[in-house]
């Protein structure tokens, strides 16, 4: 996130989002992860990849704006190079959880229906790319910069959330998938009205509403066509 000519962004509240957010992903992960520490038996290698390489990347979330509220820019500039690498690592990460957990050994899942789950996992990691891509893009401009940043943590509240909503509320696991959504698309909807209502442009936010909400709709028809087609060429020729 680099200043511009424009209006302060409030970044004291965007880290503070960030944290809130981490808080959600820890509350989740907490009964089927954390508390396992620090012998984490029976977790594989690519487990704790992926959770130290998502945890580094929300500490990056918070750490950014505070740097620009308390003027280390050069800093933030740094770390802001830093996330080109770390940025692929990431998607490495979710691609390597997606392809672990298809071919996990013991499943409930038909194959049919893992084909469908697809459409949640990989869906996750196209936001990811389309969110970072874009905020690199506009990395010159504080305010869109910052706003597809905050859409890298909004779609992380869902595996936290869902977790969460499985574990202590016991909601079925689909059920808790469709609340996240909700949650997504509630969040995005609200900051998308508040540009709008505000005279801001709201291209943004109107982005990351249409892409999570596109990403719903391909998990609410995962069992049906066109995304099985999509979802197995993904199983056959990409996982």
């Amino acid at each position: 996130m680099q200043t511009t000519t424009q209006s302060p962004a409030p970044y004291a509240r965007v880290s503070l989002f960030f944290f809130f957010v981490w808080l959600v992903v820890n509350w989740g992960f907490y009964r089927t992860y954390l508390i396992f520490f620090p012998s984490f038996d029976g977790f594989k290698p690519v487990q704790h990849f992926h959770g130290a390489v998502m945890m580094t990347w929300m500490a990056l979330l918070i750490v950014q704006p505070l740097l620009i509220r308390t003027g280390r820019i050069s800093l933030h500039r740094l770390i802001g190079k830093l996330s080109f690498f770390i940025a692929p690592v990431v998607v490495i990460s979710m691609y390597l959880i997606t392809k672990f957990g298809f071919y996990k050994p013991v499943s409930p899942l038909s194959h049919f229906e893992k084909v469908g789950k697809l459409a949640l996992q990989t869906g996750d990691i196209v936001q990811f790319i389309v969110f970072y891509c874009l905020a690199i893009i506009n990395r010159g401009n504080t305010y869109n910069h910052m706003r597809y940043m905050i859409a890298t943590a909004i779609m992380m509240i869902g595996p936290g959330l869902g977790r969460a909503l499985v574990i202590y509320s016991h909601v079925p696991f689909n059920t808790a998938i469709d609340y996240t959504f909700y949650v997504e698309i509630a969040l995005s909807a609200a900051l998308f009205l508040n540009d709008l209502l505000k005279g801001r442009s709201y291209r943004a936010y109107g982005i990351v509403l249409s892409l999570i909400f596109v990403h719903f709709l391909a998990w609410e028809f995962r069992l049906y066509q066109p995304w099985q087609s999509i979802g197995g060429f993904i199983a056959n020729h990409l996982l």
